[in-house]
């Protein structure tokens, strides 16, 4: 019988250009990530902290922290919670993954298809972020994660290098508007500073 195998419609749609470059900067949709949520239930924080250092090979992040393990990453959302990323290629069952780990330590809920993930990288980009965001993007350091808004839409942007690496999350629903925001963004930072060309 032949295998069959579901690869993750785009959020910004099968047209969409994989990489969109504004000067030294760009911006493309992580297509491959799968992503899961994990909330604690009632007085089992610490047991689901034990269980997530085994599956990170690190601690849990605390607040405003992102970690990258060996296969998974993960970032806080809330006290006893978190969002756990891993590469869909090779976790595209991650909530079932997580869900046999932790049992019933843990309400899982598989997020993949609830999120857009974009990846801006390049050069100074806090001077980027500070027209989209009222988080003090300049005193973000690498492994930081922080809930902001861009543009009126909730999100969540990750520093994976301090100035030269965000990951953004936001609801998949708003993908083209949000893409076009930072787009928007790095074209008017780009007017600003033509000696980043």
């Amino acid at each position: 019988m032949p295998e069959y195998r579901l690869s993750p419609a785009p959020a910004l749609g099968p047209e969409a250009a994989d990489r969109i470059e504004v000067g030294s900067n760009g911006i493309e949709e992580n297509r491959n990530i799968a992503i899961a949520s994990v909330a604690s239930r009632s007085g089992r924080g610490k047991d689901v902290r034990a269980v997530l250092r085994q599956i990170l090979k690190c601690d849990a992040p605390e607040a405003g922290a992102f970690v990258v393990g060996e296969d998974y990453a993960a970032f806080w959302m809330g006290p006893d919670q978190w969002m756990i990323l891993a590469e869909h290629e090779n976790h595209e069952l991650l909530a079932s993954e997580l869900k046999e780990r932790l049992g019933e330590t843990a309400s899982v809920t598989e997020q993949n298809d609830g999120w857009v993930c974009l990846d801006v990288t390049g050069d100074k980009l806090p001077a980027v972020f500070e027209r989209l965001t009222a988080a003090d993007v300049w005193k973000l350091e690498s492994g930081s994660a922080v809930r902001t808004v861009v543009e009126h839409i909730g999100c969540f942007l990750i520093c994976v290098e301090q100035d030269r690496h965000y990951r953004l999350l936001a609801g998949r629903s708003f993908a083209k508007s949000f893409h076009h925001a930072i787009l928007t963004a790095l074209g008017s930072t780009l007017l600003l500073y033509p000696d980043r060309k």
